[in-house]
């Protein structure tokens, strides 16, 4: 029925549809028809039975009252033959039946029973049954003529239905072929007929219906084009997934980012979980759930792998997308490449950290420049340099108190922001030239350069020195001035005070070996240039050393403290009168003429002979021997002129000594000559030519044997005779003699420290200094110097003083042994005990070690005087602080006996042999 029915056109659809409506309100109408029409034949024939009950019970009271039964039977038939009653039955009081008549009828037929009564009292009742055929032959005439007017009416409808609806289904068509034209993609569809009525309204409608979706369509296509213009091809992945998390969409960017084809990401693949790293992929899978429920997030980053292999860090971008209706259709994302917002973060990671190491840094660096801010200001507060800074418009920005101090300004005085004359006017002290201080202080504010060291001299002797440095900023923009004064008039002094040490013996305060060489060579040079001649007297006091020896060192300074006064008064100004050492002296006469220098020996002798010389007690009488070389006459050079001079004074001596010779070129003076100056140049040539060399004996520890240190003995390779060497006792007294000495003593420190630097192992090493370097000023500085430069301990190199020389000159010894004490170097008095007051030295000379002389220890187990000696020393030296070395120890029976004695140290052939390669040198 429903597929016949779906077969049907509209028409007939229209047509039966209303029919059948029609029939069934047809229907509802003939059923209430019959209902109300059987009701109203009811509730008529309800009533005439109740007045026939009425009439009746008002007919049947008097007979009943009176029990006539036959009037009773006549009215009952009467009125049941004209009133269509089918059984009518009377009963008395006693419920008797008076009369009955006809059947009792069926369930439609109409009963009704009445009671008689009167006044109260019942005399009996009626029943009446009256017949229901009636209605039904009315009801049944209803609905015949209601069927018949019914099929009229449907039938004329029909008809009517069949010719209106051909028309409006006809138009429908039209809208329905149009629609699927529409439907078919034919958006120019526009429809004809539109008028009032409804369907014209329609049709109008569709019309405009048709030109707004071609004009959607359009618009949807345009977009639908812009769309894929923007996500086709826009540098990010897009993608949409459905509700259910299935991809609908990938814009071609996938191919590119990840490799993968836009077909494989949607119809193999589960996008996106396949393409996320193993290590995010879950955390990634709760959040793509999450944002599936509709919620909209962004900068979630992951790890996103390539088909090809490898990955990038991406962020995932994403939103619910909705229809028109707000319905829910899935989530749209995309993925954006951020690797290099990754090595952006991962490099300002690395910046924040060093940022933060820098700001720790800087915060410990501002802190560390504070405390050093602080220790500056201590340290300029400390220092005696007067500093003070001065900006760039001329004003002071600091000062430190010494400033305050050299200048004699107020120290409660506010010099911070004033211009600088200003400061500098609020000086108590006094300017010897003011005016040329002014203007060198305009200078100097007027151009922003170094100013040379600038000396401002007060008026009360002090001695300021001045020097400008400019200041200037990190890009080099001056921003001031820096100036640092200096109170150098104690350093004047002391420089002064050093010039006239350096230049005078310290002794007599006569000119030195040093000066007088100096003085030597101008004098020769005038000479030359004036074509004059000068004289050169060498003299010495005879028999000096036993007097020295005899009296002790005070007796003998102080008698050449005498002579050189003496003898100072004698020569005049522009005579030089010089102490060579010991009570060696010289005269140098420039310019001299005649027997000028003869009368000037003379007087020498006389006035040295005539000096009254007493000393606790004892009367001295003094003589010298002295001798005279004339320049050119006598040498060509000042070596020469020296030596000969040297060579007239021995002439003197074997003259019988207290006299004076002028040199006397005989043979045998030839042949002393010519040796000296021979062993001066051999002494020359080895220095030149690498010709000394250096051997090494061990000093060992008594108590266990073992090694302490080791002491430098010079030798000189023989040029003449090759493999041959020259001890020290033939050359060492020659270059004393022409003062080449002093370069041996530098040659030998040189070469020890040397060794002592390339060997950290190798031990200390002694070194013997010569007494003509005790009065050498320089030395000091040159050890210094030697000991910086190389970077060795100091105490790794020990000097070994002579205590002849020690004595013999016992201020320049203690200036030496103070200033290489100073140094941190060991100092040793070689030679001990030779002396007649060698105790008395002791005290005066601050050494660490004595050394004492061979003369005492060679056959010591038999010489019962040098071991009482050797126990003297011994406890002397130990008594006062210093270790105890003995030389020439041959034999195991002196060295045992040495220990016994508490010697410390000991040295000798039965120890060590001096070699050159000695195995300590090894290390």
């Amino acid at each position: 029925m429903k597929a016949w029915l779906g077969r049907l056109s509209l028409r007939y659809k229209l047509t039966l549809a209303a029919l059948a409506v029609e029939a069934v309100m047809l229907s509802f109408l003939i059923a209430n028809g019959v209902h109300l029409t059987t009701r109203s034949l009811q509730q008529q024939a309800e009533q005439r039975v109740t007045e026939i009950a009425k009439t009746l019970g008002a007919a049947l009271l008097a007979p009943l009252m009176q029990q006539d039964d036959a009037s009773v039977r006549d009215i009952v038939e009467t009125l049941q033959h004209d009133g269509g009653l089918e059984m009518i039955e009377v009963r008395d009081r006693n419920d008797r039946a008076v009369y009955q008549a006809g059947g009792g009828g069926d369930a439609t037929d109409f009963r009704r029973v009445q009671p008689i009564e009167l006044a109260g009292q019942r005399y009996g009742e009626v029943g009446l049954v009256l017949s229901g055929d009636f209605i039904r032959e009315a009801r049944a005439r209803y609905l015949q003529q209601s069927l018949v007017i019914a099929a009229i009416a449907l039938l004329l409808t029909g008809i009517l239905l069949a010719l209106s609806a051909g028309a409006v289904v006809r138009r429908f068509v039209a809208l329905t072929r149009a629609s699927k034209r529409m439907a078919q993609g034919d958006l120019d569809v526009k429809l004809t007929g539109d008028g009032e009525d409804e369907i014209g309204q329609l049709v109008d409608t569709f019309n405009r219906m048709a030109e707004s979706v071609r004009f959607n369509v359009e618009r949807a296509h345009e977009n639908e084009a812009r769309f894929h213009a923007i996500a086709d091809y826009t540098h990010d992945l897009e993608f949409w997934l459905s509700p259910q998390g299935k991809l609908l969409w990938i814009n071609p960017s996938v191919e590119r980012m990840l490799g993968y084809s836009v077909d494989e990401c949607v119809g193999k693949m589960n996008f996106p979980n396949d393409v996320i790293h193993l290590e995010d992929r879950t955390a990634a899978e709760f959040q793509l759930r999450q944002a599936l429920r509709g919620t909209s997030g962004q900068g979630y980053t992951l790890r996103v792998c390539r088909k090809e292999g490898g990955h990038f860090w991406a962020s995932v971008n994403w939103q619910p997308i909705h229809d028109y209706s707000g319905v829910y259709q899935g989530i749209r994302a995309s993925i954006h490449s951020i690797d290099d917002l990754k090595a952006t973060e991962a490099n300002l990671r690395t910046a924040i950290n060093e940022l933060r190491t820098a700001e720790s840094l800087q915060s410990r660096y501002l802190e560390e420049t504070e405390q050093e801010r602080a220790r500056l200001v201590s340290l300029l507060s400390a220092m005696n340099l007067g500093i003070l800074f001065v900006a760039a418009d001329g004003r002071v920005i600091y000062h430190n108190p010494a400033f305050s101090r050299m200048w004699m300004i107020d120290p409660q005085a506010e010099l911070i922001g004033l211009p600088v004359h200003e400061v500098l006017a609020q000086s108590a002290s006094t300017l010897v030239q003011p005016d040329h201080f002014s203007r060198h202080l305009l200078s100097v504010l007027k151009k922003p350069d170094l100013s040379d060291n600038f000396e401002i001299q007060m008026t009360d002797g002090r001695i300021i020195t001045e020097l400008d440095y400019p200041v200037r900023d990190r890009e080099g923009r001056f921003i001031g001035h820096l100036w640092i004064y200096e109170d150098v008039t104690r350093e004047r002094q002391t420089a002064d005070q050093l010039v006239y040490l350096a230049e005078r013996d310290a002794l007599t305060g006569l000119y030195n070996r040093h000066r007088f060489q100096q003085e030597l060579a101008r004098t020769m040079l005038e000479t030359d240039r004036r074509q004059t001649q000068c004289a050169v007297m060498f003299f010495d006091l005879d028999e000096f050393k036993t007097i020295n020896d005899s009296y002790g060192h005070r007796a003998g300074d102080a008698l050449l403290i005498r002579v050189a006064g003496e003898i100072g008064a004698l020569v005049r100004r522009d005579e030089v009168l010089a102490r060579l050492g010991g009570d060696e002296f010289a005269i140098l006469l420039p310019a001299v003429q005649g027997n000028e220098a003869e009368v000037l020996a003379d007087r020498v002798l006389r006035t040295i002979s005539q000096i009254p010389f007493h000393f606790e007690g004892h009367k001295l009488r003094l003589t010298t021997s002295l001798g005279i070389a004339y320049y050119p006459a006598h040498a060509a050079d000042a070596d020469d002129l020296v030596a000969r001079a040297d060579l007239a004074m021995y002439q003197a001596k074997d003259a019988g000594k207290n006299t004076w010779r002028v040199y006397r070129a005989d043979n045998a003076a030839d042949s002393e000559m010519r040796s000296r100056l021979s062993w001066g140049e051999r002494i020359s040539n080895a220095l030149d030519k690498s010709l000394l060399q250096l051997h090494f004996q061990g000093v060992y520890r008594t108590e266990d044997g073992s090694l302490s240190h080791l002491e430098a003995l010079v030798r000189m390779d023989d040029e003449h005779h090759p493999g041959q060497l020259i001890l020290p006792a033939l050359f060492i007294q020659q270059a004393e003699r022409n003062s080449r000495i002093l370069d041996i003593d530098r040659w030998v420190i040189g070469d020890v420290l040397r060794r002592l630097a390339e060997c950290p192992a190798v031990p200390a090493i002694a070194v013997n200094l010569s007494g003509r370097s005790l009065s050498e000023p320089g030395l000091p500085q040159f050890i210094s110097n030697a000991l910086r430069e190389s970077g060795i301990n100091p105490r790794r190199l020990i000097v070994e003083i002579t205590e002849t020389a020690a004595v013999s000159d016992l201020l320049d010894a203690q200036r030496m042994i103070e200033a290489l004490r100073q140094l941190g170097c060991g100092v040793c008095l070689d030679d001990f005990g030779v002396g007649f007051a060698s105790f008395a030295y002791l005290k005066h000379l601050h050494v660490d070690t004595i050394k004492i002389d061979g003369l005492f220890i060679r056959d010591l187990p038999n010489d019962r005087d040098n071991q009482v000696f050797v126990k003297a020393m011994v406890s002397v030296a130990l008594g006062l602080g210093k270790s105890v070395v003995a030389e020439y120890v041959e034999d195991g029976e002196t060295l045992a006996l040495l220990r016994r004695f508490g010697v410390d140290l000991a040295q000798g052939y039965h120890l060590d042999r001096p070699i050159a390669d000695h195995p300590a040198l090894r290390g």
